[in-house]
C-alpha cells in the first residue's frame, strides 16, 4: 500500500556553509582577485538569510498570513517576523543586526539586479589622462557593489547571520513558550499524511 509522504528541507544552513567556506578561502586569493570569493561570500550570507527569514516565517505564520509573509519584501519579512516574536528592537545589539540586514538587503538587490550604472562627477584629471582624454580612468559610483566589497564586510555579513539566528533562538523561544507551541528547531522531516 502506497501512502503520502510530506517532506520539509530547510536549506539555509547549507547557503551559510557556502558563504563560510568561500570567507575562509579569501586569504589564500592572491591581491587583485580577492573579489572572486568576497563577492560570492557576500551573497551566499544573504541568501542564507532570506532562507533563514522564509523558515522563521513558516514556523510562525500559517494559511493566508504564511503566503502574504513569503512574497514580502526581504525588509518587509525581517520586520514582521521580529515584531511577531516580540524581539526587542530598541536593544542595541538587535537594532544594529536590524541595520547590517538593511545593508545586507540592499547588497543582495544590488548584484541580483546588477545594471549599468551611469554617473557624473567634477573631479580633477590625474596623470596620464591629462595628456589626452582617451586614457580617461572610469570611475565606480559608490552605490556599485564593486566599490563596496571587503574582506571585512564579507564577515560582518556571515556575523549578522549568525547573529539574526541568536536572536531567532532567543525570542521565538520566548514565543513559543508564551504561546504554547511547539518549538521547531528547523530540522528535515518527513511525515506520512494521513487519509
Amino acid at each position: 500500500m502506497k501512502e503520502v509522504v510530506e517532506s520539509t528541507f530547510f536549506n539555509d544552513e547549507y547557503l551559510a556553509n557556502i558563504a563560510i567556506c568561500l570567507l575562509k578561502e579569501i586569504e589564500s586569493v592572491r591581491e587583485g582577485q580577492k573579489f572572486r570569493k568576497i563577492i560570492p561570500s557576500m551573497a551566499f550570507s544573504c541568501f542564507a538569510l532570506e532562507s533563514k527569514l522564509n523558515s522563521c516565517g513558516k514556523t510562525i505564520f500559517k494559511g493566508t498570513e504564511l503566503k502574504k509573509f513569503m512574497n514580502s519584501q526581504i525588509q518587509g519579512e525581517t520586520d514582521w517576523l521580529l515584531s511577531r516574536i516580540e524581539a526587542d528592537t530598541t536593544n542595541p545589539d538587535v537594532a544594529k543586526n536590524r541595520e547590517k540586514i538593511t545593508e545586507m538587503i540592499s547588497f543582495r538587490n544590488a548584484v541580483t539586479h546588477s545594471k549599468p550604472i551611469d554617473f557624473k562627477e567634477e573631479r580633477e584629471l590625474i596623470g596620464i589622462e591629462k595628456i589626452n582624454p582617451k586614457f580617461l580612468l572610469p570611475k565606480r559610483s559608490e552605490t556599485d557593489f564593486m566599490a563596496n566589497y571587503s574582506a571585512d564586510k564579507a564577515k560582518e555579513f556571515y556575523d549578522a547571520l549568525t547573529n539574526f539566528k541568536l536572536i531567532w533562538l532567543h525570542y521565538s523561544g520566548i514565543y513559543f513558550e508564551k504561546n504554547k507551541i511547539e518549538p521547531d528547531y528547523h530540522i528535515p522531516r518527513a511525515r506520512i499524511v494521513p487519509k
